[in-house]
């Protein structure tokens, strides 16, 4: 059964922008205790934020970026609209609306998505559009957009914020999303239905040449849309990719609805395998003994190790994430038992780029372990040791950005 909640009649502003946010005020980011709560800070005061975007975010979140605020009870953006006050479950006064990031704005808003795409992109990817209704429930499950052109035919429309764009590749999403998988599953199976199915990334910033699906932190997805994806025109779900620029006061304009869309990664992203990084925090100085390599003591900080696996890179990574073995592999399954912490960073690639890897983070300024993890390179080691949280440190989240946007995805020759 088909449900319309909201019918009107496409239109824009007349100088083809849209209020994505308003600017109340900036911060400066400190933390983020979870997906949703940002501690921001203005001179002495301390702020928390409720954060739109449940994505890692991992390229912005870095102490001292100045981030722009919104008051939670400005729900509705458009100039002289009516404040409303928060929700009462609300817990903060103020939203992350927006962060500045290298030479632009970065809206942080995933839901207002769907008004940039109503309001400035659904008429250039559908021809003829005569009538968009919201939020369009089919069955039990919800869409977007129901969009019908001048002939009758319906569209079906999911739209998908991105704010990953780094090395001139935008990806969606920067952490696994099984909603995403969802739609894009029914939609494929509803265009056996009749009708015409279309996914709509809405690139939020940057200057993107290229999107493509996002393997490294969500390989099912990635390999659901390169299935099930059509572009030029080939049968399949639509997917588009659409660039927006905002300033400072939130207010966004199209640069481009048609940005290139790569999908032929998805065969890397079904052959699950690639690259990785191991990152194990130990608290205290603590002697190891680590197979041939014998006993060392291992000062307290962390320890980031370059593997790979030219199979079952899934396989591996869990396995090294397991701190009881019965049985000894690998030089780090005797430090992983010590470890307070231990986090993994899958890198899909065509090439073995694991002594890349290992060099890059020596270039980094890492403590190499002499001998560790690298018995069959002429690698010094592949386990570093750096005093602060990696994850922290910009410069080894553009290795990571740069490992997994360009190098993991040049094919071998």
């Amino acid at each position: 059964m088909e449900r319309r909640r909201k019918t009107g009649n496409p239109s824009s502003p007349e100088n083809g922008t849209v209020r994505l946010f308003t600017n109340h005020r900036e911060a400066l980011f400190v933390r983020r205790p979870n997906r949703f709560l940002i501690i921001a800070r203005d001179g002495d005061e301390e702020i928390p934020c409720h954060c739109p975007n449940p994505g890692r975010l991992v390229e912005f979140v870095f102490p001292g970026a100045k981030l722009i605020l919104e008051q939670r009870e400005a729900l509705s953006p458009e100039p002289g609209a009516p404040l409303r006050r928060p929700p009462a479950k609300a817990k903060t006064g103020w939203t992350a609306a927006g962060i500045y990031y290298r030479d632009g704005v970065a809206p942080l808003f995933s839901s207002r998505a769907n008004k940039a795409a109503e309001v400035l992109i659904l008429k250039k990817i559908i021809p003829g559009l005569r009538e968009i209704h919201r939020e369009f429930t089919l069955g039990a499950s919800r869409f977007d957009f129901l969009c019908i052109d001048r002939k009758g035919n319906r569209h079906l429309v999911e739209v998908k914020a991105c704010s990953l764009i780094e090395y001139g590749v935008a990806m969606f999403p920067d952490a696994p999303s099984g909603r995403a998988l969802k739609h894009l599953e029914e939609l494929a199976a509803l265009r056996a239905e009749g009708y015409s199915c279309h996914v709509l990334f809405v690139i939020v910033h940057g200057n993107p040449r290229v999107f493509i699906p996002n393997l490294h932190t969500d390989p099912a997805f990635a390999a659901a849309l390169s299935r099930h994806g059509s572009i030029r025109g080939r049968p399949g779900v639509d997917i588009h990719a659409a660039l927006l620029c905002c300033n400072r006061e939130g207010t966004a304009l199209l640069t481009s609805a048609a940005i290139p869309v790569d999908l032929s990664h998805g065969k890397l992203a079904e052959s699950n395998r690639g690259n990785y990084l191991i990152l194990l925090k130990i608290p205290k100085p603590t002697e190891i003994v680590a197979g041939s390599l014998g006993s060392r003591l291992y000062a307290p900080g962390w320890y980031v190790y370059a593997g790979s696996a030219q199979k079952n890179l899934s396989t591996r990574i869990n396995r090294h994430l397991r701190k009881i073995r019965k049985q000894k592999h690998w030089h780090l399954d005797y430090l992983t038992p010590h470890a307070e912490t231990i986090k993994a960073l899958p890198i899909f690639s065509y090439r073995n780029l694991e002594c890349s890897l290992a060099k890059a983070l020596a270039d980094l300024g890492g403590g190499a372990v002499p001998g560790f993890g690298c018995s069959d390179c002429r690698c010094k080691s592949h386990l570093y040791y750096f005093a602060d949280p990696p994850m922290g440190n910009r410069a080894f989240v553009d290795l990571l950005l740069r490992f997994r946007h360009e190098e993991g995805l040049q094919r071998k020759g």
